[in-house]
């Protein structure tokens, strides 16, 4: 045995070409490593930018893809362009508050503001009465 450890990985071409297609299929880390045969963190090492391509060209085909269905006028076009919008420009769609749920301090002072006094002696002291 090398009493040093192992010897340092050196990276080879069809490696580099093998990493950025199944970047390109999606394939995670852990797999790709798996299928060279090394660490996950020494394809980090020697393969940052085969990486950085490979999911940079994944991320414009599903774009392309999904903006190409976007373009259509059925509800998968409806889907494909809300997913759109909230993944690329950070749309949300707006829920009505839920009585449900706990509400926040903000929330709970507005409330209290709006409905203090109601059913006391003094609540009515508080209402504004029409100017004539």
């Amino acid at each position: 045995m090398n009493p040093r450890g192992r010897p340092a990985y050196e990276p080879c071409d069809k490696d580099r070409r093998v990493v950025e297609m199944l970047v390109g299929w999606s394939v995670p880390n852990e797999r790709i490593a798996a299928v060279l045969g090394i660490d996950p963190k020494t394809l980090r090492k020697h393969y940052r930018e085969g990486l950085d391509v490979g999911y940079a060209r994944l991320e414009a085909q599903l774009a392309h893809n999904l903006l190409r269905i976007a373009q259509g006028h059925d509800r998968q076009a409806l889907i494909a362009t809300i997913f759109a919008l909230k993944a690329r420009f950070g749309w949300v769609e707006a829920t009505p508050p839920s009585r449900d749920r706990e509400l926040g301090k903000k929330e709970a002072a507005g409330v209290a503001a709006t409905t203090a006094g109601r059913n006391s002696d003094w609540g009515d002291d508080l209402l504004v009465a029409p100017m004539n």
